[in-house]
């Protein structure tokens, strides 16, 4: 018999996705991003954390790295039945290259996060017509909403 390390009941029922969600892997924003999921009312999500967040759709560093993003979307559609996609991304972001890009400017910072959006969107869209996406930037203080296309 096993030896678990870790004991807790896990429920194998299938379920549906409220959302697929992408942030950024940093940790600093973890906390918030966790109680704003909360707050959302989201029981289930299928999670990616990739540096950058939502860069990987509209500034991906490698043209692989978007397409293995929206196979993962597509899985999440056909395993989970997803009808909603989330994207965050947040100050101060390391793979856009930090704070210090926009000058220490956030208004210059946020406009460029709004436009980084746009293109993600329409990267999905491409490929999921008919998915609502909710898109989202993270700072110190909270959570903005950017963008929503139904």
């Amino acid at each position: 018999m096993n030896k678990y390390i870790f004991s807790h009941p896990t429920s194998l029922d299938h379920y549906v996705a409220d959302a697929f969600v992408v942030r950024c892997f940093d940790n600093r924003f973890w906390g918030v991003f966790h109680k704003f999921i909360k707050a959302q009312n989201l029981k289930h999500i299928d999670l990616e954390s990739v540096a950058g967040g939502a860069k990987i759709f509209s500034s991906p560093e490698q043209e692989g790295d978007r397409d293995f993003m929206l196979r993962e979307l597509e899985k999440s559609v056909k395993l989970h039945h997803t009808k909603k996609v989330m994207l965050f991304t947040h100050h101060d972001c390391g793979a856009y290259g930090g704070f210090a890009k926009f000058e220490s400017d956030p208004e210059k910072e946020f406009a460029f996060h709004q436009s980084e959006h746009r293109k993600a969107i329409g990267a999905i869209q491409e490929r999921f017509a008919d998915i609502q996406i909710e898109t989202y930037f993270i700072d110190d203080q909270g959570i903005i909403k950017i963008l929503q296309r139904l």
